[in-house]
């Protein structure tokens, strides 16, 4: 089908979709191999063409301050706008659409209303690349009472995160690979995910932003300082987590070393609100305390919410106002 965001300049077509705004040619592709000129018009390869649909925990997003202990109908495509080497889901995200039929929008909502979830969740891949497709899910899925959300690199550009906001997006995780020297390493640039992390707390967005600590490339202290204190210029409210790295794809580092990740979540909680450790199934630092007095607000252990303490979105103890949704 014909894709949107995008115009012509002369003989080529140049795709607004993410920060790399493409130049195409006829019979070309852009970076990410899904968007392509036909016959002087751009179109996707990817609306309704799903590699995964399934129900999971929201914790599992990451996202720990949106209606905790829920699980999200999760859908993604397939094929990325960036290149990372410890690609987790290299699979889907390394690969060209290859399922024949288009699940339709409407297939998403039922499956959520069946399964009990609160929201539908793009992820996996890069979900940008679904973007017409999501412009049909989302309004559909408010029509139920559900909330929409976003897993994502960060690196849509500011036209699209927009459209995607007026369809009904609710919700969004950005990635933030690291400095602009990590971002070399993918092929982007860090400035411009930081714009759409403004942009998104600016439309009103439930922001949450987990960082993959991946050895010798963004785990030192340099890298986590400048991110926090980028964070911090925005919204020192929005939630910051810390996510070991595991090798994967054509990475081999070591693992990351669990004081680096505790070193991380100190240092952000100079600046910043709320910092957490993913991937450590167990680690106090999973759960959520109060900023203001400590008190142990939501205790989890990895994707499980164990005990919520909170009280309309506030700390039972000292009455703070907690940063997140925390109800329909």
């Amino acid at each position: 089908m014909e894709a949107q965001l995008y115009r012509r300049l002369r003989e080529k077509c140049v795709c607004q979709l993410c920060w790399r705004f493409c130049k195409i040619g006829e019979g070309e592709a852009g970076f990410c191999n899904v968007r392509v000129v036909r016959e002087g018009k751009l179109h996707t390869l990817s609306y309704g063409r799903l590699s995964h649909i399934e129900s999971r925990p929201v914790e599992i997003k990451p996202f720990y301050h949106f209606l905790p202990g829920s699980t999200s109908m999760t859908f993604s495509g397939y094929s990325c706008n960036l290149d990372c080497p410890w690609c987790q889901n290299w699979r889907i995200s390394k690969s060209l659409p290859v399922s024949k039929g288009c699940v339709p929008p409407e297939r998403i909502v039922e499956e959520a209303i069946k399964h009990g979830d609160k929201s539908t969740c793009a992820s996996l891949n890069e979900p940008t690349l679904l973007f017409e497709y999501l412009l049909d899910v989302f309004p559909a899925a408010r029509e139920k009472g559900l909330l929409n959300t976003l897993v994502s690199n960060g690196y849509m550009s500011i036209m699209a995160l927009r459209e995607l906001r007026r369809a009904g997006l609710d919700a969004i995780n950005i990635d933030v690979k690291g400095n602009e020297k990590a971002y070399e390493v993918v092929g982007g640039r860090a400035e411009y995910v930081w714009r759409t992390i403004k942009e998104a707390e600016r439309l009103g967005l439930h922001v949450e932003i987990v960082c993959l600590l991946v050895t010798g490339v963004s785990d030192g202290e340099d890298v986590v300082k400048e991110n926090v204190e980028r964070l911090a210029e925005i919204n020192p409210d929005i939630p910051i987590h810390f996510t070991r790295y595991f090798p994967a794809y054509l990475f081999n580092a070591p693992p990351t070393g669990i004081e680096r990740l505790e070193r991380a979540v100190e240092l952000a909680k100079k600046e910043l609100s709320y910092a957490y450790i993913g991937n450590v199934p167990g680690h106090r630092y999973e759960s959520a305390y109060c900023p203001e007095c400590g008190e142990l607000l939501i205790k989890r252990y990895h994707v499980r919410v164990l005990e919520n303490k909170l009280l309309n979105g506030c700390c039972p103890k000292c009455g703070r106002e907690i940063y997140g949704i925390w109800s329909m």
